[in-house]
């Protein structure tokens, strides 16, 4: 609890957290590697039903949205594959206490992020749009889709990443969510359309870790929307 600061606003964010990647070998590169997870003498079927809901993601939902990217781009439909050939990924289960549960104002660092929400007649998610902050709708069944930051580098703002908080004001119930940052290979190098220039995909990670973790200013584009 109040471990993460997303929002200078709002400062440290009253939620709890649990994080995990894809499983892969221990490596010196950051955001990579194994994960500390409880095994089932600790939490029956934790790790497994994460790893489950991961490989359904990863395998069925964010191809289908890289497509969907590529297309809406005008180009190659499988144009961003070479750069997911081993994507990095951040799964979160965050759960937000009854009442007081608060994720400050923020973009997400990835391309995109799939957010799986617990349902309430009234949403706890809210979006801004190009005017006014708006209360998200909570739809049952449904993926909520947020673009990240590194995406709209990429594409020089042709995508916009999105500015979203989460306050949660039901009093009665507890709130979990459960969103996958999406990032490219750990080791990508992205060129924005139309330019010369290089951006290390790791780079904007460790930036945005620092940024979240040791200086406390905020995640994304934090600091422009207080």
């Amino acid at each position: 609890m109040y471990g993460e600061f997303l929002s200078q606003e709002v400062g440290f964010d009253s939620k709890e957290l649990f994080d995990l990647g894809i499983e892969r070998p221990l490596s010196d590169q950051p955001f990579t590697g194994p994960t500390v997870i409880p095994d089932d003498s600790v939490a029956p079927g934790f790790a497994s039903s994460h790893y489950q809901l991961q490989n359904e993601i990863m395998t069925k939902v964010t191809p289908k949205l890289l497509k969907g990217l590529a297309l809406a781009l005008g180009l190659e439909a499988n144009w961003f594959d070479r750069y997911f050939t081993e994507p990095t990924l951040i799964q979160r289960t965050i759960y937000y206490p009854a009442g007081v549960g608060r994720a400050g104002k923020h973009t997400d660092n990835g391309i995109f992020t799939v957010l799986i929400q617990e349902y309430f007649p009234e949403p706890s998610l809210r979006v801004h749009t190009k005017e006014e902050w708006i209360d998200a709708p909570c739809v049952e069944d449904a993926f909520v889709i947020n673009l990240g930051d590194m995406l709209q580098m990429w594409t020089k703002g042709l995508f916009v990443s999105t500015p979203h908080e989460v306050i949660h004001r039901n009093s009665d119930s507890t709130r979990i969510s459960i969103p996958f940052f999406v990032y490219p290979n750990i080791d990508a190098i992205i060129e924005p359309f139309s330019t010369t220039e290089k951006i290390s995909s790791k780079e904007v990670m460790l930036k945005n870790f620092v940024s979240i973790w040791e200086t406390h200013e905020g995640a994304g584009r934090a600091q422009e929307l207080v």
